[in-house]
């Protein structure tokens, strides 16, 4: 019998974390000169140990966590609902989901960058940090833009080309969007697939496809969330006892530590296998497996990651990997500017970042809230459209007192970056 139970809010919890990393690899990226790829020297046998924590800020690896959930969420809804009307709901459905709040972000970035000007180029002067200096690696020109041009980038740009002249971290738009309307036809034929063994040839033959070349080879991310949620509707998602939880969490630290930047000699054995190309992903969407079976399996984990805090780190998730790019590189350089005269650098740089947090917190909260409004008017506008629910052979899918799932709505607050 598949597994229809309520969302999962464990999923919330981890979502929430991987965007708290982003926010965070960003701050050091945009408010230190040499960022995480600082190679700490002269403490003896804690300098490895400085730099894996360094590596565990991994933006990157962030990102394939949100990619994997995605895949995930937008996958499951389909082992009870295979109708063409779904797939074709969920379709045209995920555009306008994504695009309201991208245009809202671009808008809202358009405007803290008319207020800011060039700060962001001073505070990096002041603090030699690259990524600030790049505008988030998004250099901009300040007589090319207009509010004309956010509602563009936020409504088709970024989604068609990656383009970032005003929010930088919505480059995994493009990725989000078009590997979401893969997994939208992808996931009902393996779900009315019963044997595994044609299941993983189908899903082996997509990713060797998808190959190394970014930005399709990300499709892979998200086909390990739809082999997630496979397991979890038909339960076979295993049991992970308290013995296994640690270790296991030990080697998800490990695989998140990975990046091409660092040189930790414990990674070798990883870069020695990898494909030449954008593999690294590869590593990480261990590292997002792993995760979430040890919340779903774990009973301590689970019930760890369900408080309100989980809830509410969820919502928030989203909106604040929106907004956090634009504040640090407006609100966040203008402060360090006015004050490292009197403060000096370091301190400058802690207040600048710790009103960046809090900013981006306060803004999140509004967006998250027309986001929801969004999502539940685009819900209500497209349900005339499913009727009754069948499965992918005409039979009958609606159970008593189960919660209605819907894979275009259904709740993806992810798509973070680096």
């Amino acid at each position: 019998m598949a597994n229809t139970g309520p969302k999962l809010i464990p999923l919330e919890g981890l979502r929430g974390i991987a965007a708290a990393v982003v926010v965070l690899y960003h701050l050091v990226l945009g408010f230190t000169a040499r960022g995480v790829s600082v190679v700490p020297q002269g403490h003896g046998m804690l300098d490895p140990l400085a730099q894996f924590g360094l590596g565990l800020l991994n933006g990157s690896a962030a990102v394939a966590v949100f990619f994997v959930l995605s895949g995930f969420i937008l996958s499951l809804p389909f082992s009870r609902d295979r109708r063409i009307s779904r797939v074709l709901v969920a379709l045209l459905k995920r555009w306008p989901r994504l695009a309201g709040v991208t245009v809202i972000a671009c808008l809202f970035a358009y405007g803290l960058i008319l207020w800011s000007g060039h700060d962001y180029k001073d505070a990096a002067t002041i603090t030699g940090a690259g990524w600030m200096a790049s505008h988030g690696n998004s250099p901009i020109e300040h007589r090319h833009l207009s509010w004309l041009g956010a509602l563009h980038e936020g409504l088709i740009a970024v989604f068609t080309r990656g383009e970032v002249r005003f929010d930088s971290p919505l480059w995994t738009m493009r990725i989000e969007l078009f590997c979401s309307l893969a997994i939208f036809l992808a996931a009902p034929v393996l779900f009315a697939i019963r044997s595994w063994t044609l299941r993983a040839a189908l899903i082996a033959i997509a990713v060797f496809s998808a190959g190394t070349t970014f930005p399709q080879t990300h499709f892979s991310d998200f086909l390990c969330g739809t082999i997630l949620a496979m397991l979890f509707a038909e339960n076979r998602l295993p049991t992970i006892p308290g013995k296994w939880a640690l270790p296991l969490g030990l080697v998800v630290l490990y695989l998140f530590s990975f990046t091409y930047e660092q040189q930790l000699l414990i990674h070798a054995p990883l870069k020695a296998i990898l494909p030449k190309g954008d593999s690294a992903h590869f590593v990480w969407d261990v590292g997002a497996v792993l995760s979430i079976l040890i919340l779903l399996g774990n009973p301590t984990m689970y019930r760890i990651f369900s408080g309100n805090w989980a809830i509410w780190l969820g919502l928030l998730s989203f909106p604040i990997y929106l907004l956090h790019g634009p504040i640090m590189l407006t609100i966040g350089a203008k402060t360090l500017v006015a004050g490292a005269p009197t403060l000096g650098v370091n301190a400058s740089e802690l207040i600048a970042a710790l009103i960046s947090i809090t900013l981006t917190i306060a803004c999140a909260i509004p967006l998250a809230h027309l986001d929801q409004a969004w999502l539940a008017l685009l819900t209500r506008a497209t349900r005339p459209f499913l009727g009754k629910r069948t499965g992918g052979l005409g039979v009958s899918t609606e159970k008593a007192g189960a919660p209605p799932l819907d894979p275009a709505g259904a709740v993806v607050r992810s798509t973070p970056s680096a």
